[in-house]
């Protein structure tokens, strides 16, 4: 994706703006329900023999449906039988390795409310990282090889000499042309399953409204944000529901990233702002620890 330049034109960014209003007012005419998300569609009501995951937005039965394939390494017509790749309703049907999954599904919300109160701890990924068929046997290489780098998670401190962050980030407003209104871009996109890139628009105002639309050959897609508002809306062969609402903590994820386009604001969106890199545990100490474990 390009960006035309720094700081748009006045009539630019103004066509923007009005771009972008007509786009929102125009999908929530069509579905003001999911538009104001006030009651988006549930899950169970819009696809068939959903026995398990009842009761959530259609939208978070779709991610969840990503992290399922994310975790084991799957694609969707490999859960579900052939023919779904080409019809929704053909999801519906049955087959093993669908009935495996509502049980693993039940064990670990078992193992869950059981041990963790209820919070989403264990997951699909905790046992099967990317694989089919979980690993059960550990590594000794991993075990008694090299020890990584460094530790993920590992907590940023300020770096002793450097200047503070806010400096930095005042800086980076500076370079980027000072405080912006709107800005407008035009790209390429493509999907996972497409074999050629399509034209893709970008229309974001610095209040928190972003407009994408992909000009895909199935029909026009379009990822709308606005307020406390989100959405997708495409065609039929794409998507479960014309107009998607996009809800919980994806609704919060597009809406910092619809501000963070601009970088005024990221200053703002984010705290707790250092300047320093990931304090890494030496290899020395990263052996002594290793010894320590194989020893008891």
């Amino acid at each position: 994706m390009r960006r035309p330049g720094s700081r748009p034109h006045a009539a630019l960014a103004a066509t923007a703006a009005l771009w972008l209003l007509g786009v929102v007012v125009a999908t929530a005419a069509q579905a003001p329900a999911a538009a104001g998300a006030a009651r988006p569609q549930m899950a169970d009501q819009v696809f068939k023999n959903v026995q398990i995951l009842k009761g959530i937005p259609v939208d978070e039965f779709m991610t969840t449906m990503g992290f399922f394939a994310a975790s084991l390494g799957l694609n969707c017509t490999d859960c579900h039988v052939d023919e779904s790749g080409g019809s929704w309703e053909r999801y519906a049907d049955d087959n093993d390795l669908k009935r495996t999954s509502r049980r693993m599904m039940l064990m670990v919300q078992t193992i869950n409310r059981t041990n963790f109160g209820g919070r989403q701890v264990v997951t699909c990924n905790t046992c099967h990282r990317g694989n089919y068929r979980p690993n059960v046997m550990p590594s000794l290489n991993l075990l008694y090889g090299e020890p990584p780098p460094d530790e993920p998670g590992d907590p940023i401190a300020q770096a002793p000499g450097q200047p503070p962050a806010a400096q930095l980030l005042d800086n980076y407003v500076a370079a980027a042309g000072g405080t912006l209104a709107s800005l407008s871009a035009k790209g390429t996109y493509i999907a996972f399953d497409d074999a050629d890139k399509s034209p893709l628009e970008l229309y974001v105002t610095a209040q928190g409204q972003r407009a994408i639309v992909a000009h895909v050959p199935a029909g026009d897609t379009s990822w709308v944000v606005s307020g406390a508002s989100a959405w997708i809306a495409g065609p039929p062969t794409d998507r479960p529901i014309p107009v998607m609402a996009i809800t919980g903590q994806e609704l919060e994820g597009v809406a910092v990233e619809a501000q963070a386009f601009f970088p005024a604001r990221v200053r703002q969106l984010l705290r707790n702002w250092r300047v320093g890199t990931p304090a890494l545990v030496p290899k020395k100490v990263m052996r002594k620890m290793k010894s320590a474990r194989s020893s008891n």
